[in-house]
């Protein structure tokens, strides 16, 4: 069997698939095209209310009339594609401003007028290929010949009627924007569905205690050190652990401390987990500069005595407020004032304001 015999039949077969996709590919994800609209507007929302300001999207939606392309709902969000004037514009920003915080949003306008010339140039050089086609086809001689040529004809008017069908869609999508809109459930609380985002990022915290009710012999006014501090989730949780160290001045030496109050604790060795919430206003975390947040940690600490008596471990609990002062992709510099508890029979004499400032970079 000659193999070249079946060469047009093959050529025929493949223009036949390959025009059978074209066509009907475009058909299937016409509508969804961001690129045959004058704009596209993508906005994502994180809400308090999620299921009231749901129904308050779907009733505007309704309400204007605008042409919904798809639309999901999962626990946790709301996925909406859908068409509108671009003179709505305002009304959309408006609607949106209501809903909750804002993350992302942001609008593309598309240059339909560049996208419509190219598309008269390509069905301009479809005709003059259709044309070629006809005049080579003119001198087949075969029935396969010509059945190929024609094929090929077919081919390049189906590529016509699809740049067509696309010049008409932009013709009615002209004055109109596709809207991207995501509407996410804030959660306060982590949660069964909660994803935990894993962070690698060491540092080193300063940190000055100034007992409220410092007394001869238990304690002192103040106490400084430093911690090694390791964030570990951006949500954003962390392990501490340090010293804080008597700073008392009334002596100038140790014989002396130890002479006066030998069983006054002269340093706290604390390990510590804790956790930072931001809030729902003053940058949520997404800001580069001051974002306020509120904590806990909870551990504990074994306190040594002058004469270095040790009395054992003594739960520990803080309760806190700070700024995050610089955040960026790589480090992390904050500042926060917590109250210092240790949960014991001792705890009025120790307790007290603590203040801290901590950095950390990414490993």
């Amino acid at each position: 069997m000659n193999p070249m015999k079946n060469q047009p039949f093959c050529l025929k077969t493949f223009f036949i698939l390959f025009s059978s996709i074209s066509i009907w590919g475009p058909l299937s994800a016409q509508s969804y095209n961001r690129e045959q609209y004058s704009a596209t507007k993508t906005i994502i929302i994180y809400t308090s209310e999620f299921q009231k300001n749901r129904a308050l999207v779907s009733q505007f939606i309704t309400k204007k009339k605008y042409e919904v392309l798809n639309e999901q709902l999962n626990s946790g969000s709301y996925e909406l594609n859908f068409t509108a004037e671009k003179s709505e514009t305002t009304s959309l920003d408006s609607l949106f401003a209501t809903l909750g915080y804002i993350t992302s949003s942001s609008q593309n306008n598309n240059n339909l007028k560049y996208t419509v010339k190219n598309l008269k140039n390509q069905i301009e050089d479809n005709q003059i290929q259709i044309e070629r086609i006809k005049a080579k086809g003119a001198k087949d001689s075969t029935f396969q010949q010509k059945n190929n040529t024609e094929s090929q004809i077919n081919y390049y008017l189906d590529k016509i009627k699809e740049h067509n069908r696309t010049l008409n869609n932009i013709q009615e999508n002209e004055t109109r924007i596709f809207v991207d809109f995501d509407l996410r459930d804030e959660q306060s609380v982590p949660s069964g569905n909660s994803r935990i985002t894993w962070a690698k990022m060491p540092g080193v915290a300063y940190n000055y205690l100034m007992v409220e009710n410092p007394k001869l012999g238990i304690s002192d006014e103040v106490y400084a050190g430093m911690n090694l501090k390791y964030i570990f989730t951006k949500g954003k949780s962390f392990f501490q652990i340090g010293v804080l160290k008597s700073q008392n001045a009334n002596a100038t030496t140790t014989d002396t401390l130890l002479t006066l109050a030998p069983q006054t604790f002269n340093e706290f060795f604390t390990v510590e987990f804790g956790q930072d919430f931001y809030t729902k206003h003053f940058g949520r975390g997404n800001r580069k500069f001051l974002n306020l947040y509120s904590g806990y940690t909870i551990g504990g600490m074994i306190p040594n005595k002058r004469n270095d008596e040790n009395i054992g471990f003594i739960p520990v609990m803080n309760l806190s407020m700070g700024v995050e002062l610089i955040k960026t992709k790589h480090v992390l510099l904050d500042a926060r004032g917590s109250y210092f508890l240790p949960l014991n029979g001792i705890n009025r004499n120790t307790r007290g304001i603590l203040l801290g400032a901590s950095f950390n970079f990414v490993f």
